[in-house]
């Protein structure tokens, strides 16, 4: 067995294991460096534990994931060579972002996160009595208003223009218009809006991976004036369609431990998983989940949600490109 740098020609090999091995999720993807080298300054080093020809472990530059393998000795081979590729590259810091599986060694580790992974089924009934009590009021009080799901949507523009407007009235800088067409070109990712005649009032992305599926950039049109409500009424229209058409997880995604987020990503029910940000070499550097929060980071949203919303749309994908 040994630990080697993949090259493109081999990612088929790298794809395989990850659509097999039951740990690897949709952002451990060879083709996930595609898309992030179109929008960050990075070099990817797509890093595999082989033995008789096969990958049997594989380290990713992930937003969740982390290592992966299920051989003690393939994990070693592969921090191994990670490690090494940092001392050759001046001790560039290794962050291993690792979900469920928290890896034994010398490392410094932020465990400040979450997900929960709601099992689906074709009896939307088991899966509502699943959600908190909120939850289901939420969904409830939109009961009355006739909405329309439209999923798989070709509205783009749409869909950045009410994440824009969701991102700035919450004090965050927005991603580009660009950065959501490439995820969609990565396949795994559509638009759903949700509308009530004819007009937009919640939309998302949707990933799907194996038979999981989960909501990223969730978005509401006015989020300040109480339309939060058809986000839960999105959710569920989407949990309904993906459960009877044989979807088995919903993906809550990565949620702090405080629980500060987004009020419509909780409540939905589910098992917990930890998600254990380890860095490499071990000290008392600043963990990504102190980055994000404190009062400068309070500050900076105050200031953001004061700047005009057309400078904040322009300025927005650079400040976001600053933190891969």
């Amino acid at each position: 067995m040994e630990a080697i740098l993949l090259d493109v020609k081999r990612k088929k090999l790298w794809e395989e294991f990850v659509r097999e091995n039951r740990n690897a999720i949709a952002w451990q993807s060879y083709e996930w460096s595609d898309v992030l080298e179109r929008h960050y300054k990075f070099q990817y080093f797509p890093v595999a534990a082989i033995e008789a020809g096969k990958i049997v472990g594989i380290v990713p530059f992930a937003v969740a994931g982390g290592l992966v393998s299920d051989h003690e000795e393939a994990r070693r081979l592969l921090i191994g060579k990670a490690i090494e590729l940092s001392d050759k590259r001046g001790s560039c810091r290794i962050t291993l972002k690792q979900y469920k599986i928290r890896m034994e060694g010398d490392f410094q580790t932020d465990d400040n996160y979450y997900n929960r992974e709601l099992s689906l089924t074709s009896d939307t009934s088991k899966i509502w009595g699943q959600f908190a009590d909120r939850n289901r009021e939420m969904v409830e009080s939109t009961g009355k208003i006739s909405t329309e799901l439209e999923c798989p949507s070709v509205e783009v523009g749409v869909f950045h223009k009410l994440l824009l407007q969701h991102s700035h009235a919450k004090g965050i800088p927005c991603v580009s218009r660009r950065w959501i067409e490439d995820l969609l070109r990565f396949k795994m990712y559509t638009i759903a809006l949700l509308k009530t005649n004819g007009n937009i009032v919640a939309g998302t992305l949707v990933k799907e991976f194996k038979k999981t599926v989960s909501f990223p950039f969730t978005c509401v049109r006015h989020p300040s004036t109480g339309n939060v409500s058809f986000a839960y009424r999105l959710y569920w229209e989407l949990l309904k369609r993906y459960s009877e058409t044989g979807f088995e997880i919903f993906h809550s995604g990565r949620i702090p431990n405080n629980d500060i987020t987004d009020e419509y990503r909780l409540g939905w029910g589910g098992t917990k998983h930890g998600y254990f940000y380890q860095y490499y070499p071990s000290g008392n550097a600043k963990t990504e989940f102190a980055t994000k929060r404190g009062g400068k980071r309070a500050l900076m949203e105050t200031c953001w949600k004061s700047i005009p919303h057309s400078i904040a749309g322009i300025v927005g994908p650079y400040v976001v490109r600053q933190f891969p």
